[in-house]
C-alpha cells in the first residue's frame, strides 16, 4: 500500500451513516465528536478449531497452519446498515491453548453516541493457496455494545467477554433481526467461544479527530498523515502533531480550453438544455441562464479529509497574460477590464487578485485541493425578455466544473517560491469534495494532448518569510470567507441573451445547490462600473443570494472575572488571635452567659478541633428541641489605607439561618477604649452595644443576642435529620453593613458543626472571624477577539474582626402539644391512596354533638342559603325588612342601620296615632293585622325564590358533593428547586378496560413519563412500589399523559412537583428596629423567600372525559436554606454579566466520564439568564449570569439552584443573589491632585433629613458635609471632589442617607481612572527594619515664582510618611526645607512614595520620587 495522497485518497473512503441517525444524534446535542480506544486482546476458541480442521480436506492439512484475522465494521441497529470503514487486524495463529493472541488497538471518534451503534467483530480462516492468493473463510462474529442508553460507554474500566455467533454478519440484515439483538433466535451461539476486548473513552485523541473523518477505524500503527509515527508503533495513544508550516499561495490564475469566452458559451448551452429536458416546459416560456458567479475552494486534504474548512473566494476575469509577469515595476498589479467587447482583448483567464494563508502540515501525503465552481442564476419572463421593471422569478444553482490537487511536498520535498502548473480534471471521477464535476463530448482529446492546451491553474506558493517581502495582501482563513474584495460578476461574451432560446429553468438540485453558498459573503461593491452597466439578474441574485448568507460563529469564550463560590465546608479562618489583654478587656464587658436548662454554663468547645458527627447519638437525646443562639460581642477595627481610625462608628448585620427567613439586626455602637494601652500595635475590640430608636445607647447587657427555637412546632415530618445535616455540613454567611453610611464593609463565614450537641445539654464556641471584601480591577477593559486580554486582578481585603459566640441549648419537646412524627415509614410517606370504595358518604346532621362523634370526612352541617351564595342576600333581606322578620345581617342592603330605620318606624307610628286621635287602638290593630298580612305576602315570596333557587343549583350541589366523594387531599411541603416526588394510587372502578387522561391544573405539578427519571426518584425516596416501563403514552394534540387500564387494575401515577419561582421582594436596605429576640413565631410570620401556596387539582378522566378520581394537592410553602449569599454592584440600566466559579463540592462523582453535563442551573427570576456550559472532565465549571439592569437605587434580588444530578430532584446549592444599580459616574483624574464633579439629587415626595456618605472619605469630599433638608421634588446640587492618592481604576461609593429613617435615598457608583503625574525629582534612602521611632529626612523645594506662595504636602502613602508640617508659605525665589519622618517597617524590602506639593486650589505643582530600602 503506498502512502502517497491518491493511495490514501482511494483507502480513506468511507460509508456515511443513515441520515435519520444523524438527526437523532443532532436531537440529542450530540454535536462535538468524541473520541474511543477498542483493544481486541484475544480469542478463546476451541471448538472454531476444530471445525475448522473438520472442514479441511488433506491436501490442505499439509499446507501452512491455519491463521485467523478480525475484522471490524460499525453497523446501525435501528436500521440495519453498515457505515464507516471495516479495519482488519494482522492474521495471528491459534496457540496450542486454543487461544488466538491479536492485541489489536482500534482508534475511531464519532457524534453518534447512540445504543443502536455497535461495532461487528468478525472472525475470518486464512489459508494460503497453490497460486499463492489466500482464501478466507468466515468463522464467525461478535457484537461489540459501544454506548449504554445513557449516551456513554458501557464499561470504562475492565475486560469483556463477547460471545461469539455462526456464520458471517451479513446474518444481522435478516428483517427478523432486531432489538435486542442477542435474544433474537436466529442468532446461534458457539459454545465455548469468545472475544476478549476493552472499550474507554480516549481523550488523548482530540487533537487529532480532524486529520481523519468520523465513524473511521483507525489502528494505531497506521501512518496518518499529520501525526509523528511514534517508535512505539502506536502514534494515536499520545498523538504529536507534525508542526505546520503557514505559506501563502498568490498569483493564481485558471486557463479553460480552448478559451475561457468559448468555454463558458458552450457551458451556458448544455446547462439551459438540461433545464429544458429536466422540467419539459412549453416553448412559449423561456429560461435566461447566466453566470452570477465564478468561485474557487482552496483547502488542504490529507487523503482522508480536510484539515480545515476549505476558504472560498471569488475569481475575476482578466486578460490571458503571463501572470508571473503581470505586475508592474511599481510592485501593484495590472487591473483587467470587464467588457462586452470580446475583440478588445484576444482571450481572458480567471484570476485572483489577493492572496490566500494557508497551514501546511510537513508531509508527503498533504495536498492543496482546489475545486472550480460557478454560481447560475435563471430567470423567468412571460415573454422571453430581460426587464428591469417587470416582475422576475430567479433560482440560483451551483456546479463544480474542474478540480485538482497537488501535493508540495511529494513533489519538491520543500516549499520554493516557484510557479505551479497543474492540470484541472472533471467528470465523475471520485475527488475531495465528493460532488460530480461537469465535462462535455467536445472536451474530451486524447491523452497524447499537449499540456498548455488542457485546463490549468498556475499560482505559486510561498512560506511566511518569502511573503512578508511581497506587497500582495494576504487572505486569513477568516477573512476569505468573509471579507473577500471582488467586483460584482460581468457576463462574458458566452452568456449572451440568445440563451433565452433554452426551456425553462431547471435548477439541479444536486450537491451543488445554493444553500451550501453561506460559506461565503461579500461585504464590498465596485465603485467604477455603472448602475447601467450590470444586468439585473446579476444584482437580484446577488441581493437573494446575500439574504441567506449567515456569519460564522468563532471559537470565542468570554472572558469574566469568575467569582470562587465557598461551597458548604469552606469558611475563612482566622490566623490572628487576639492578646490576652484584648481577651480580658472583651469579656469583662459582662456579657449574658449561655446556660442549660438547669442553670449551668454551657459546655465550651474550641473552634479549632475537629467535630465529630454521630447520628445515633443526636437520634437518642431526649432533649429533641434546639434553641440556637447567636451573640454579636464586638468588632476590631483595622485601620484602612484613605480612612478614618473611628471607622465604622456603628454597624449593623444580615444573614440567614437555616429556613428562618432573613435577619436584619438593629444597628450597634462601637464601643472602644479610652485609654489605650502604651506600646502596643494591636487596636483592642471594640464592645457592640445596641441603639435605641432615639439615637441613644441602650445601658442594658452588652452584646446582641439572638435566638432560634428549633423544635417540633418549626420541624416538619422526619425534616430533624436534614436540620442536623444542615448543622453538620454548612456555613452560615454573615454580612457586615455600616449603619451610617449603608455601605457593605465586608463578609464573613463559619461553620455551624460546633452547634452539634451531641447528647449534652448546652454547647457554646466562641469564635473570632475576619470580615473581609474582595473587589475586581481591570473588568472595564475591552477584550479583543485576537489579542490576549489584559489579567483582571483581584483584591482581598481584610476590613475587621467579628467576635461571635453560637450556643445550642437542648429544651424538652412541649407534651401539651400534639407530637408529629418524627419519621414517617419511607414506603408509606409518598402514596396517595384513595379511600376504601365501599365505604361513601353517610349524611350529615345538625347536631353539634352527633358531628364530633363523627369523622370530619363524613360529616357535613346544615347551613342557611344566604351562607352559602351571597347573591340571594340583597334579595332575601330586602323582603324580611319590609315586612318586619329578622335581618339576615345587621345592616339593610341599602346602606341604614337597624337603630335608624327603627327611629323612622316609631316616628311613622306616633303621627298616625296623632291623626287619628281616640282611635288609636283600633288603628294599631288594623295596623297590626296588615302587617301581618304583608310579612306572610313577603314570607311566601321568599319561599317561591328559595325555591327557585334549589332547583337551579341544585344540579351543581349534586356534581359538587360527588367530586368530594371521589376526591382525596394531600398536602406537600414545598422548598425552593427541590422536587417533591408522590405516587396516586389509581384504580378502575369498571368491568371494561379504560383510557385514563391525567390532566394537572398547574405544570409545576406534572407526571412522570420517563422510566428512568421514575426509577431514580423511587430510589432516591425509598419507595418500594412496583415500576413498569412503558406505562404512559402522551395524547395526541394535548400532550396530556394517558394510561391504560384493565378492569378493576390498579397503577401507580408518579407525580412530580417542583418550582424555581419564589418570592424575589426586596426589605429596604438599612438596620432593623425589630426586638432582638427571635422565636418560631416571629419567624412563621415572616416567611419571606418562599414559595408561593396554592392548591393543585389533578384529574383522572375516562374515555367519557367524566372524572374517574381528583387528587387536591395543596401546596404549602416552606422557606428555603442558604448556602452562600453574593452582592453586586452595577450600574443601573446595564447589563451585569458574571460568572461564579463551581468549587470542588459540586463535581460530578469520580467515574463520571462528562462531568460537565451533570451540572445544572436555574433561577427563580425569569427575567435572568443563567447558565453553564459543558466542559471536559477536570476543567473549571462556571455559571454565567445575565442580570437586566433597573433605576437607582432598587435592588434585585434572585435565588440561583445548582443540581449535580440529572434529575434535578434536590438542590446541591442555593444562592442568593442581590445587585445593586446605582447611578453610575465616570470620573478621570491625576493623582494627588483635586478634581471636581457636580452631582445633582432630586428631592422624594416627602421632606427628609439626608447626609452623604463616601467609601473613601480621605480621598472624596462632599458639599454639603452635613446634615441638610432635602424638599419634597427640588433639586439639589451636590459637589463631588476627588484627589486620589494611587493610580489605577478602581470603583467607589457614594450614598445619601435617610438620618432619621436610615434608609437610602440615592447611591452613585463612582468610575475612577486615576493616572500619575510627571515625576520633578527621584531620591532614594535607606531605612532600618523593626520597631523604633523611624527615621528623619529633609529635601529642598524653591519656589519658581517671584511672589509668595501657600503649598500643601500630600503622600501617597499616610502610613509610611508623615509631613513635619502639612502646609508652608514661601517667598518668591526662596527655599524651603521640608522635613520628613518616615514610619519603620516591620520586613524588609523596597517601597517608592509619592509626594505632591499642592497649591491651595489642590493643584500639583510638583511631584517627588522616594524609593525606601527596608534593610
Amino acid at each position: 500500500m503506498t502512502d502517497d495522497w491518491k493511495g490514501l485518497f482511494e483507502r480513506g473512503r468511507v460509508i456515511p451513516p443513515h441520515s435519520q441517525t444523524v438527526r437523532l444524534a443532532q436531537d440529542s446535542s450530540h454535536t462535538h465528536s468524541q473520541g474511543f480506544q477498542i483493544i481486541l486482546k484475544h480469542l478463546d476458541g476451541l471448538h472454531i478449531q476444530q471445525e475448522k480442521k473438520e472442514g479441511e480436506s488433506e491436501g490442505n492439512r499439509k499446507r501452512e497452519p491455519v491463521k485467523y484475522q478480525l475484522s471490524v465494521s460499525l453497523l446501525d441497529t435501528s436500521h440495519q446498515h453498515f457505515f464507516g470503514r471495516t479495519l482488519k487486524s494482522s492474521p495471528q495463529q491459534m496457540s496450542g491453548v486454543h487461544r488466538a493472541i491479536f492485541n489489536e488497538v482500534v482508534y475511531l471518534h464519532t457524534s453518534l453516541r447512540l445504543p443502536s451503534v455497535v461495532a461487528v467483530v468478525e472472525l475470518a480462516a486464512l489459508q494460503s493457496r497453490a497460486d499463492g492468493s489466500q482464501h478466507a473463510l468466515g468463522c464467525g462474529f461478535a457484537i461489540l455494545h459501544l454506548f449504554s442508553s445513557m449516551t456513554e460507554p458501557q464499561a470504562t474500566e475492565g475486560d469483556r467477554r463477547l460471545s461469539m455467533y455462526h456464520g458471517t454478519p451479513r446474518n444481522l440484515l435478516h428483517p427478523l433481526v432486531r432489538d435486542p439483538i442477542e435474544q433474537n433466535k436466529l442468532l446461534r451461539p458457539i459454545d465455548g467461544a469468545h472475544l476478549v476486548c476493552s472499550l474507554k473513552p480516549h481523550p488523548a485523541l482530540a487533537p487529532a479527530m480532524h486529520l481523519f473523518p468520523q465513524n473511521m477505524l483507525v489502528s494505531g500503527d497506521e501512518n496518518i498523515p499529520g501525526v509523528t509515527p511514534s517508535p512505539t508503533g502506536d502514534s494515536l495513544l499520545k498523538p504529536h502533531m507534525v508542526k505546520s508550516l503557514t505559506c501563502f499561495l498568490d498569483r493564481l490564475s485558471i486557463s479553460l480550453h480552448p478559451s475561457l469566452e468559448k468555454f463558458e458559451s458552450q457551458l451556458l448551452q448544455h446547462v439551459s438544455t438540461d433545464c429544458h429536458n429536466t422540467k419539459h416546459s412549453g416553448p412559449e416560456s423561456s429560461p435566461v441562464v447566466v453566470i452570477q458567479e465564478r468561485r474557487l475552494h482552496v483547502g488542504v486534504h490529507n487523503g482522508w479529509g480536510f484539515l480545515e474548512r476549505p476558504q472560498a473566494v471569488v475569481l475575476e476575469t482578466t486578460e490571458a497574460t503571463d501572470w508571473s509577469r503581470g505586475r508592474t515595476k511599481g510592485g501593484t498589479s495590472r487591473q483587467g477590464t470587464l467588457t462586452r467587447d470580446c475583440s478588445s482583448s484576444p482571450s481572458q483567464n480567471l484570476a485572483l487578485r489577493s492572496s490566500l494563508e494557508l497551514k501546511l502540515p510537513s508531509h508527503q501525503a498533504v495536498g492543496i485541493a482546489l475545486q472550480l465552481e460557478y454560481v447560475f442564476s435563471s430567470s423567468l419572463i412571460g415573454d422571453g425578455k430581460l426587464s428591469s421593471t417587470s416582475t422576475i422569478s430567479r433560482t440560483a444553482f451551483m456546479q463544480c466544473l474542474r478540480w485538482g490537487v497537488w501535493c508540495p511536498f511529494q513533489e519538491w520535498g520543500t516549499l520554493r517560491a516557484e510557479e505551479v502548473k497543474l492540470s484541472l480534471q472533471g467528470g465523475s471521477t471520485p475527488n475531495p469534495y465528493g460532488i460530480m464535476a461537469y465535462t462535455s463530448s467536445s472536451n474530451s482529446q486524447s491523452p497524447a494532448q499537449v499540456v498548455d492546451e488542457r485546463d490549468m491553474v498556475r499560482f505559486r506558493l510561498s512560506s511566511s518569510s518569502v511573503q512578508k517581502a511581497s506587497s500582495s495582501t494576504p487572505v486569513s482563513p477568516r477573512r476569505s470567507r468573509a471579507g473577500q474584495q471582488r467586483k460584482p460578476p460581468s457576463p462574458s461574451p458566452g452568456q449572451s441573451l440568445r440563451a433565452s432560446q433554452a426551456s425553462p429553468p431547471g435548477s439541479p438540485q444536486g450537491p451543488g445547490e445554493l444553500p451550501a453558498a453561506s460559506n461565503i459573503t461579500h461585504l464590498e461593491v465596485d465603485l467604477n462600473v455603472s448602475p447601467r452597466d450590470r444586468l439585473p439578474a446579476y444584482q437580484s441574485a446577488a441581493l437573494a443570494n446575500e439574504g441567506h448568507l449567515e456569519l460564522q460563529e468563532l471559537p470565542f469564550t468570554p472572558i469574566h472575572a469568575p467569582i470562587i463560590t465557598m461551597g458548604t465546608h469552606a469558611a475563612p479562618s482566622s490566623s490572628f488571635v487576639s492578646s490576652r489583654s484584648s481577651l480580658a478587656h472583651l469579656y469583662s464587658a459582662g456579657f449574658p452567659n449561655i446556660t442549660d436548662p438547669s442553670g449551668l454554663v454551657a459546655e465550651v468547645q474550641d473552634p479549632t478541633e475537629p467535630v465529630n458527627f454521630d447520628p445515633q447519638r443526636e437520634e437518642a437525646d431526649p432533649l429533641q428541641g434546639n434553641v440556637l443562639l447567636l451573640q454579636f460581642l464586638a468588632f476590631s477595627r483595622i485601620p484602612q489605607q484613605g480612612g478614618s481610625s473611628n471607622w465604622p462608628d456603628s454597624v449593623h448585620f444580615t444573614f440567614q439561618l437555616y429556613r428562618f427567613p432573613p435577619v436584619t439586626t438593629q444597628r450597634l455602637k462601637l464601643l472602644g477604649i479610652d485609654k489605650l494601652p502604651k506600646k502596643s500595635s494591636e487596636t483592642p475590640p471594640c464592645v457592640l452595644a445596641v441603639i435605641n430608636k432615639d439615637g441613644t445607647v441602650n445601658s442594658g447587657s452588652p452584646g446582641l443576642q439572638l435566638q432560634f427555637r428549633v423544635d417540633g412546632a418549626f420541624l416538619q415530618p422526619g425534616e430533624r435529620r436534614w436540620f442536623l445535616r444542615y448543622l453538620a455540613l454548612h456555613t452560615l454567611q454573615v454580612d457586615v453593613w455600616d449603619s451610617q453610611s449603608l455601605l457593605l464593609i465586608g463578609s464573613t463565614a463559619l461553620g455551624l458543626k460546633h452547634m452539634l450537641r451531641q447528647g449534652r445539654p448546652a454547647v457554646q464556641a466562641t469564635h473570632e472571624l475576619e470580615v473581609i471584601t474582595t473587589e475586581y480591577m481591570g473588568e472595564g477593559v475591552p477584550v479583543s477577539l485576537h489579542r490576549a486580554p489584559n489579567p483582571i486582578s483581584v483584591f482581598t481585603t481584610i476590613k475587621g474582626r467579628l467576635h461571635l459566640r453560637l450556643g445550642n441549648v437542648g429544651c424538652p419537646v412541649d407534651q401539651n402539644k400534639p407530637n408529629k412524627p418524627q419519621c414517617l415509614p419511607p414506603s408509606r410517606s409518598h402514596i396517595i391512596s384513595p379511600p376504601d370504595a365501599t365505604s361513601g358518604f353517610t349524611g350529615g346532621s345538625l347536631s353539634s354533638k352527633s358531628i364530633q362523634r363523627l369523622s370530619v370526612r363524613n360529616a357535613a352541617r346544615a347551613q342557611r342559603l344566604v351562607e352559602l351564595d351571597g347573591d340571594l342576600v340583597p334579595l332575601l333581606q330586602s323582603h324580611m325588612k319590609e315586612g318586619g322578620g329578622t335581618p339576615c345581617t345587621n345592616t339593610p342592603w341599602w346602606g341604614e342601620t337597624d337603630d335608624v330605620r327603627q327611629r323612622k318606624l316609631n316616628r311613622m307610628v306616633a303621627v298616625r296615632q296623632h291623626e287619628g286621635g281616640q282611635d288609636g287602638t283600633g288603628s294599631e290593630v288594623k295596623t297590626k293585622v296588615t302587617g301581618r298580612r304583608a310579612e306572610r305576602a313577603q314570607l311566601a315570596r321568599d319561599l317561591r325564590l328559595m325555591h327557585a333557587y334549589r332547583e337551579r343549583s341544585k344540579a351543581e350541589g349534586i356534581t359538587h358533593i360527588l367530586s368530594q366523594a371521589i376526591t382525596i387531599h394531600h398536602t406537600i411541603y414545598a422548598t425552593l428547586g427541590t422536587a417533591e416526588y408522590l405516587e396516586y394510587v389509581l384504580r378502575n372502578p369498571f368491568n371494561t378496560p379504560q383510557t385514563v387522561t391525567i390532566y394537572s391544573e398547574d405544570p409545576e405539578l406534572s407526571v412522570i413519563t420517563d422510566c428512568d427519571e421514575w426509577r431514580y426518584f423511587k430510589t432516591l425516596t425509598k419507595t418500594l412500589t412496583p415500576l413498569e416501563e412503558g406505562m404512559f403514552h402522551l395524547k395526541e394534540g394535548t400532550l396530556a399523559p394517558q394510561v391504560y387500564l384493565r378492569p378493576k387494575e390498579s397503577v401507580h401515577v408518579p407525580l412530580k412537583y417542583q418550582t424555581f419561582v419564589s418570592d424575589n421582594s426586596v426589605v429596604p436596605q438599612g438596620p432593623s428596629l425589630i426586638p432582638s429576640g427571635r422565636s418560631t413565631q416571629v419567624a412563621k410570620k415572616h416567611l419571606s423567600n418562599t414559595v408561593l401556596a396554592k392548591s393543585i387539582k389533578v384529574t383522572f378522566r375516562a374515555e367519557d372525559d367524566k372524572p374517574l378520581a381528583i387528587c387536591q394537592v395543596s401546596v404549602e410553602p416552606t422557606p428555603h436554606v442558604i448556602d452562600q449569599t453574593f452582592r453586586f454592584y452595577q450600574p443601573e440600566l446595564s447589563f451585569l454579566k458574571k460568572a461564579l466559579r463551581l468549587s470542588s463540592w459540586e463535581r460530578t462523582p469520580v467515574g463520571d466520564t462528562d462531568a460537565g453535563s451533570q451540572i445544572s442551573v436555574r433561577c427563580s427570576d425569569p427575567n435572568v439568564i443563567c447558565e453553564t456550559k459543558m466542559l471536559a472532565q477536570g476543567e473549571p465549571q462556571d455559571v454565567y449570569l445575565k442580570v437586566p439592569g433597573s433605576p437607582s437605587p432598587q435592588i434585585r434580588k434572585f435565588f440561583v439552584t445548582v443540581f449535580t444530578d440529572k434529575w434535578l430532584a434536590v438542590p446541591a446549592q442555593v444562592w442568593q443573589v442581590y445587585v445593586h444599580f446605582l447611578q453610575r459616574v465616570d470620573i478621570s483624574c491625576v493623582t494627588g491632585q483635586r478634581t471636581c464633579q457636580s452631582l445633582l439629587i432630586r428631592g422624594t415626595q416627602a421632606t427628609r433629613k439626608v447626609r452623604c456618605y463616601t467609601s473613601h472619605p480621605q480621598e472624596l469630599k462632599v458639599d454639603p458635609a452635613e446634615v441638610f433638608v432635602l424638599l419634597p421634588g427640588v433639586v439639589q446640587d451636590l459637589q463631588l471632589c476627588v484627589c486620589p492618592l494611587r493610580a489605577g481604576s478602581r470603583f467607589c461609593y457614594l450614598t445619601v442617607v435617610d438620618v432619621e429613617q436610615h434608609t437610602l435615598v440615592s447611591c452613585w457608583l463612582l468610575s475612577l481612572t486615576c493616572r500619575l503625574p510627571i515625576l520633578s525629582k527621584a531620591f532614594e534612602m535607606c531605612a532600618p527594619v523593626g520597631g523604633g521611632r523611624g527615621s528623619t529626612r529633609k529635601i529642598t523645594y524653591t519656589n519658581p515664582y517671584p511672589t509668595s506662595r501657600v503649598l500643601l504636602l500630600r503622600s501617597d502613602h499616610p502610613d509610611l510618611l508623615q509631613f513635619k508640617e502639612d502646609s508652608f508659605e514661601i517667598g518668591g525665589g526662596e527655599t524651603y526645607r521640608i522635613g520628613l519622618r518616615f514610619a519603620p517597617s516591620q520586613s524588609p524590602g523596597a517601597q517608592e512614595i509619592l509626594i505632591y506639593i499642592n497649591n491651595q486650589e489642590e493643584t500639583t505643582e510638583e511631584t517627588f520620587c522616594v524609593k525606601v530600602k527596608y534593610t
